[in-house]
Order: structure tokens, then sequence, then C-alpha cells
């Protein structure tokens, strides 16, 4: 496959596909680190059907430049991250429970302790450990809220399994948000990024996609790996 073109029809079953996943995030803690059979229980046979012809695709054909990590099971230590809230435009929120393998989960607590204590600033997780099945959905879901479903924008954003740092432990990447709940675009532009560039690797994050990186990836300043090996 070169290009996927969403048909009329294939749009309607994955909005279908992403109401429900959706709805089973916001039922399920455990949504994050869903395995194959739970998950595909959510779906009609035409949607299953949809997820495995995405599953089908080879990066390779499409100019993948990222490097094969492969894939793993879900490590045994995984570690949950509730209840982190954020003010946003004055309304209190809460994160969906976030996991993170406990090596990186260690790591990132350290982190946070000194980044409050030098600039009185915190990090939540916006994203950390997804399992496979997961990190198929998050690629549907991204290519209806932020792509409009045009394929190519969302595979350099939405990375394919085997090639997701989110799913390899290895080399566990975390999405960060600061506190008061700036993500996405506009990282870039905060003091939380500031001391991640100057003080990061010291607890052996690192920044995996910066600006004109060589994968041809979309500037994310909110991504750091855990380099764990």
């Amino acid at each position: 496959m070169k290009n996927w073109i969403f048909t009329d029809d294939e749009k309607r079953i994955i909005l279908s596909l992403i109401a429900k996943g959706k709805a089973e995030e916001k039922r399920n803690n455990k949504f994050a680190i869903i395995d194959f059979d739970s998950f595909y229980k959510l779906f009609s046979n035409e949607e299953i059907a949809i997820i495995k012809k995405y599953m089908a695709i080879k990066p390779e054909e499409i100019g993948c430049k990222l490097p094969y990590l492969g894939l793993e099971d879900a490590p045994a230590d995984i570690i949950p991250i509730a209840n982190q809230v954020f003010t946003l435009s004055g309304q209190r929120q809460t994160l969906p429970c976030q996991y993170l393998p406990k090596i990186t989960f260690e790591a990132y607590f350290k982190l946070n302790e000194v980044i409050r204590k030098e600039i009185n600033k915190n990090l939540l997780v916006l994203y950390g450990y997804r399992s496979p099945a997961r990190q198929i959905f998050f690629f549907f879901d991204s290519l209806d809220r932020h792509n409009n479903f045009d394929f190519y924008k969302t595979v350099r954003r939405i990375f394919f399994l085997a090639y997701s740092e989110h799913v390899f432990t290895k080399r566990q990447a975390i999405d960060f948000m600061t506190g008061d709940g700036i993500k996405g675009v506009g990282f870039e532009k905060t003091e939380e990024y500031k001391w991640l560039k100057e003080n990061a690797g010291s607890f052996s994050f690192i920044e995996s996609y910066p600006l004109n990186n060589e994968f041809d990836v979309m500037y994310e300043p909110w991504h750091w790996r855990h380099q764990n090996k």
C-alpha cells in the first residue's frame, strides 16, 4: 500500500471504532495496556477488518525512516500513574490513567522532584507505555482528531507498532505535559521544555524528535525517551 485514501464507508467504520474505544477508555483505567483479545472484543467484524488492514501495511513501502525496534510483551513491573490533575481555563481536569515500566517511572519521579525544586514546575505523563493494541487505536483516533483522515500526516505522527517508542520499553517514551495543561504545539515555549533541554540527560532522557530530525518526523518537543538498556 503506497497510500490509503479512505472511502466514505471506511470513514464511517473508523468513526464508530473511535467512539467505542473512547467509551472504553473512560470506563477502563487499564485501556492504555489493553491486550489484543480484550481489544478486539470491543469492535464489530467490519471494524476489526479495518484494524487488520492497517496492521498489514509495510512501513518500508511508505518511506518510513524510523529504526525497527521490535515488539515485546508488556512489562511485569508496569506502574500505573493515576489521578494526574491539571487546571485549564479555570477547570480542573484529570488525565486518563497512564503506565510506565518501573525503571522509567523511577527516573521520571526523580526528574520531577528536581524540576519542582529548581523552577517550581511539575511535569505530567500525558502518554507513557502503550500496549500494541492501544497504539493501533491511537493511530485511528489521531487520523480523525488531528489529521482529517490524511493518512500520510498521521503516519508521520503516530508510528507503526514495531517502530514506536511508546510500545518498546527499552526506549520508553513519555509525552510530557505541563502542570498547567500545555501539551503538544506550544510545549517548546515553556520553561519546562527549556529545563528538559538542559537537564533531562542527567536522568537518561533524550529528546527523540527534535526540529529537522533525520527521521522526517514532525517536531515533538514533548516526546522524550528513557534510555534504560
